[in-house]
């Protein structure tokens, strides 16, 4: 892949996890960023393009970890919405909904 567009995917993702993790989010939306921050830094690509975690084999492409963050965070749907935020918020109020009833 070439490196300028892993670059901009990259910056994009992060920028969007940073925006999730407002001061106004809720506990389970920061955890969720928080959670995906981590997994993306164990597939950061190495000097060469590799995957850290994948190997090799993913240099001339994003390993599978990458592409879901690009299709998640970076893709906007056919109406031209943020999937993210959507996605993110309705997976968050769930996870509430869930924690709340389980007390």
């Amino acid at each position: 892949m070439d490196h300028v567009l892993a670059q901009l995917l990259h910056e994009r993702v992060f920028a969007i996890l940073n925006q999730l993790e407002s001061p106004t989010a809720a506990p389970e939306t920061t955890r969720l960023a928080e959670a995906w921050r981590t997994l993306l830094g164990l597939h950061e690509p190495t000097e060469s393009g590799a995957c850290k975690a994948c190997g090799p084999r993913w240099r001339k492409h994003m390993c599978s970890v990458w592409r879901v963050a690009t299709a998640y965070f970076v893709r906007r749907d056919e109406r031209g919405l943020d999937p993210a935020r959507s996605r993110l918020k309705s997976a968050t109020s769930e996870a509430f909904k869930s924690a709340t009833s389980a007390e």
